[in-house]
């Protein structure tokens, strides 16, 4: 029988992740082909937590939404303190949506670095999952209406010279 407690959110590591390049671009979302994932500590010494036998395409949303990410159990690593968690990127099929809803490929990058907000601390007799939390900024007001006001935009008829001569 599996341990209530085992399975709450209570029992993980909560951390928030940001990147630079993220808040520079104004990225809301990310759509990312991963390939492995890995935490470098303090002393920059990079530890893999998991390979990918194949790209793991993954949606990464901001925390504004509510949605995160979970490692399926413990995440095995040494004990330290950790400052950022890097994603291996696929050749193809990265792509980031900004605040206004436009897309931007990513492309020639072999790796994004998110640095952890206040450090993650593992210690040895208490290892748990995590859960991963994006910084990214909400997508603007005007994008969520967009699609509305462009269904209510007058449509212009393109109508040639010889055509319009003919009407009057």
């Amino acid at each position: 029988m599996s341990d209530i407690w085992a399975l709450t959110e209570y029992n993980t590591y909560d951390i928030l992740l940001n990147n630079l390049m993220a808040t520079e671009k104004g990225v809301s979302e990310m759509i990312l082909d991963i390939t492995r994932f890995a935490a470098i500590d303090e002393a920059g010494q990079e530890h893999i937590i998991k390979d990918f036998e194949d790209t793991s395409r993954v949606n990464l949303k901001g925390s504004h939404t509510g949605l995160f990410l979970k490692t399926q159990g413990e995440v095995n690593l040494k004990p330290g303190r950790y400052t950022t968690l890097r994603f291996y990127l696929g050749t193809s099929g990265n792509t980031l949506i900004l605040k206004d809803k436009s897309q931007q490929s990513l492309v020639g990058r072999r790796y994004l670095d998110f640095e952890i907000w206040k450090g993650l601390e593992i210690s040895a007799e208490n290892k748990k999952p995590l859960i991963l939390r994006f910084d990214f900024e909400p997508y603007t007001l005007a994008s969520i209406f967009k699609p509305l006001t462009n269904l209510f935009k007058k449509q212009k008829r393109t109508v040639g010279k010889l055509v319009n001569s003919f009407a009057q």
